[in-house]
């Protein structure tokens, strides 16, 4: 497998898909439905982005597995499956807010070997090959080297807000701010360019979490809660630049 040849070919889909949604982010009428409850938001334009990047996958790559948000697996007898979001924070793209990304990884056995994600809104093109360093738009990147007090943190998508109250209140008064963007393309690319120095999620998908080699490549640590080595069959994350890994997960033993 050529995965060189795959990024570039990839990187020309998500210019394509990125100019279109970057037209549809005008539209004040972007048919906008509830998936799972009134916060988690589907637009045709995710549907019709997710429709084109699935008829591309399936025709140039016919072995390998998909996993996309927006439309059933598609499995095929591989260790490779390609991982798509058409539009990570739909909501941001609803609310008119320019914080959304398009992106593909390519995994294999669950991890994730091949990262690229597309602000089309800012032009910024985060891309990572395993082994091979981490770039946004072909510069390379790394991690912050700040310490605990001076940390920016991102907590997201904690299942309960019982839990997420547990989680921030552990936190907050060790660290500079708590944030959540709504958006884990660009909180996850962001903690891999020295913007934010830690993330840590419960209970996302896939698709929101394939990109954390973004974070290795840069030089930065990616666990689960417990601590454990991460794929993208856990449902829960802690990302970080490493200086400061160890002293999130003992806030995270809840």
């Amino acid at each position: 497998m050529n995965i060189d040849a795959i990024k570039l070919d990839l990187e020309k889909l998500l210019y394509i898909a990125g100019d279109i949604i970057a037209k549809w982010f005008i539209d004040t009428k972007k048919d906008v439905r509830s998936k799972t409850d009134a916060n988690d938001l589907l637009t045709k334009y995710d549907v019709a982005v997710n429709t084109m990047i699935l008829e591309h996958l399936q025709t140039n790559y016919p072995t390998i597995s998909i996993i996309s948000e927006e439309a059933p697996e598609i499995k095929k007898e591989s260790d490779f499956a390609f991982v798509v979001d058409p539009i990570d924070g739909t909501r941001n793209f609803v609310r008119h807010i320019p914080v959304f990304f398009v992106g593909i990884a390519l995994v294999k056995n669950n991890k994730t070997i091949l990262s690229i994600t597309y602000n089309p809104m800012t032009k910024e093109l985060f891309h990572a090959i395993k082994g091979k360093w981490a770039y946004v738009n072909w510069e390379k990147i790394s991690v912050s080297t700040r310490t605990l007090d001076l940390s920016d943190v991102i907590v997201r998508w904690i299942p309960n807000k019982k839990l997420e109250k547990q989680v921030v209140s552990n936190i907050i008064e060790h660290v500079h701010q708590v944030k959540n963007n709504m958006c884990c393309h660009e909180e996850i690319s962001w903690v891999a360019c020295d913007k934010y120095d830690w993330f840590v999620s419960k209970g996302s998908f896939a698709w929101d979490y394939c990109h954390y080699l973004l974070v290795e490549e840069a030089w930065g640590v990616v666990t689960d809660w417990e601590g454990n080595p991460f794929d993208i069959s856990k449902n829960n994350a802690v990302i970080s630049n490493g200086i400061i890994h160890h002293q999130l997960l003992d806030f995270l033993q809840l």
